[in-house]
């Protein structure tokens, strides 16, 4: 048993033939609060995927514990978001956009969202090299249409709808500071690519509705569930952010805000977990 307060990962995906065995021990352990698990069907990749019946079925399997995430095809509207909320998703996920996510065109998408109550996580920044020609449907011109700064203006436009910056949109982290500071309803879901010296600097600034960073900030891995050495490596990087905020914030007041950052301001959003 791990010597620390649980977690909740808020960028999870799942793997096709999920071993129930390891699922069980997780939800068992005490160490997993919560975790959102992102149906990813669009990347064409050596990894096999959880489908959209896998990842529900884990959500059922473990209420509360696994929050399930909806895939967006902006190409099939507002009536695609309909039909994931009808079918069991909580959330929203979306990346490799064809028009920038601020386009207009997709303004419906988000009123519906909004409407039906279900966050969105966006993936900003940079995405792995050569992603494009992994994508089942082409077109997808590279990380300009998932710059942070998009963000705001859906956030202005839909202040009700909660949206969440999957990854801190490596290089664009003064477009992240900026969305952070102005909109309370933008958080951010620091995984994958980190930018630690950013987190030092930052963790502490204040946004312009009184709340510090470190509470607008959350922990995630981008890793996948299901499988023992992927839950290993889940394990290692929650360890390692435990004791970022110990010894690294020690000396700082961001390093008081552990439990904000790992569990409490994800908390806001679908209850405590278990």
């Amino acid at each position: 048993m791990l010597e620390m307060e649980p977690f909740v990962d808020t960028h999870a995906h799942l793997i096709g033939g999920v071993d129930w065995k390891l699922m069980e021990e997780i939800a068992e352990s005490g160490v997993l609060k919560q975790a959102w698990l992102m149906h990813c069907p669009c990347v064409s990749d050596n990894i096999p995927f959880a489908d959209e019946d896998e990842v529900l079925e884990c959500a059922r399997r473990y209420p509360g514990l696994f929050i399930p995430f909806g895939y967006i095809d902006f190409g099939k509207g507002p009536g695609e978001v309909e039909r994931l909320r009808e079918k069991g998703f909580l959330g929203l996920k979306a990346i490799s956009p064809l028009k920038p996510y601020n386009d207009e065109s997709y303004f419906p998408v988000y009123a519906k969202a909004e409407e039906l109550g279900m966050p969105i996580l966006f993936h900003v920044g940079i995405i792995s090299k050569g992603f494009w020609k992994r994508l089942k449907t082409p077109g997808f011109p590279g990380p300009g249409n998932m710059k942070p700064s998009m963000l705001d203006t859906i956030a202005d436009a839909f202040p009700k709808l909660q949206l969440i910056q999957g990854h801190q949109g490596v290089p664009w982290l003064d477009e992240l500071w900026e969305s952070l500071f102005y909109y309370p309803n933008i958080r951010c879901s620091v995984c994958g690519l980190v930018d630690y010296e950013w987190l030092i600097r930052n963790l502490d600034r204040r946004c312009s509705f009184g709340a510090t960073f470190s509470q607008r900030l959350m922990f995630g891995v981008d890793g996948l569930y299901g499988s023992r050495p992927h839950w290993q490596d889940i394990l290692d990087t929650a360890v390692f952010t435990d004791e970022f905020f110990k010894r690294v914030g020690r000396t700082c007041n961001w390093g008081n805000s552990r439990r904000n950052f790992m569990a409490e301001n994800a908390a806001a959003l679908f209850g405590g977990g278990r």
